[in-house]
């Protein structure tokens, strides 16, 4: 048997005790969050010893620009400019060396002009090998190829 529905029966529902767990939840709340804030003192940081200190998750490594200038290429490494012959990759090699004493297994990135041939910058590259093998350490090396204008990579 079907029983029948009164069509004026209403449908009323109380909201005051949903009202009321609402506000208990958000004094609970604003109470939980002032404790938790008292239980952490202020505790000064440490300034950096070096200004240009590396950011959190960034990896150290030794960048080489191969750059394209009139006659050539020029290679520039922390702001030092060694021209691309004999003596200036020589000079390039043992300021590669030098930092990799330091840190022997940090990577070494080539940031290439996209205009240059390979052949101009290969000797780069044996530069770089060539400070490895000085340090007597393996290398990671990274090319990176840059806009023509000197755009991003």
């Amino acid at each position: 048997m079907k029983r029948a529905l009164a069509r004026n029966s209403p449908v009323d529902a109380d909201l005051t005790p949903l009202i009321d767990l609402a506000f208990l939840l958000i004094v609970f709340f604003v109470l939980v969050a002032r404790m938790s804030g008292e239980q952490l003192p202020a505790i000064p940081l440490p300034a950096p010893a070096d200004i240009a200190a590396t950011p959190a998750g960034a990896s150290r490594r030794i960048a080489v620009n191969v750059l394209s200038e009139e006659g050539g290429a020029v290679l520039t490494l922390g702001g030092e400019r060694f021209a691309a012959d004999a003596s200036g990759l020589d000079r390039l090699a043992s300021s590669i060396a030098q930092r990799l004493r330091s840190e022997p297994a940090m990577p070494v990135d080539i940031r290439a002009d996209r205009s240059l041939a390979y052949r101009t910058v290969e000797p780069a590259i044996d530069a770089i090998t060539a400070a490895a093998a000085q340090v007597g350490t393996r290398v990671t090396i990274r090319v990176c190829a840059l806009q023509a204008e000197g755009g991003t990579p």
